[in-house]
């Protein structure tokens, strides 16, 4: 995978698929949503847990997790953040998301447990794949997460 080293840092080589990444949860600490938001005014009230070895996820509650790996997304790719096949068979809900050209730094990915459940530290938990872009975009992605802030 040409992408290794140059848009993904921080890699293992095991996570390398068929037709993309798996991504892996890492950090000093991980995230539980606590207050629903009302958005855009207010943003949901997020409860900060040490993450040792594994985290310990209640039933139908939104965790945010961080990344193993850092990107530097050039202007010409955008990646999909799909939830592992193996997460879903397992109870595990998340939504899609996108990295967008250009952007750079750790991300941060949600999940939610429909059972209780636990995640160990450093597992692949989602799925990317990567789109090469006609063009470099004419907007490259310069937002206010760019860098991995959580919320």
């Amino acid at each position: 995978m040409k992408l290794l080293g140059r848009v993904i840092t921080n890699y293992s080589l095991d996570n390398v698929r068929e037709n993309g990444y798996d991504l892996r949860i890492c950090g000093d600490k991980y995230f539980e949503i606590e207050e629903g938001a009302s958005l855009p005014e207010r943003k949901a009230k997020l409860k900060e847990i040490p993450f040792g070895e594994k985290a310990d996820l209640k039933s139908l509650k939104t965790y945010l997790f961080e990344s193993c790996e850092e990107f530097n997304v050039p202007e010409d790719i955008a990646i999909l953040i799909t939830l592992r096949s193996t997460m879903a068979r397992n109870g595990f809900l998340a939504p899609p998301t996108v990295i967008d050209a250009g952007y750079k730094g750790k991300v941060f990915v949600a999940i939610t447990p429909v059972y209780n459940s636990s995640l160990k530290k450093g597992m692949a938990t989602h799925h990317l794949i990567f789109f090469k872009l006609d063009e470099k975009t004419d907007k490259p992605y310069n937002g206010n997460y760019q860098g991995g802030i959580v919320i």
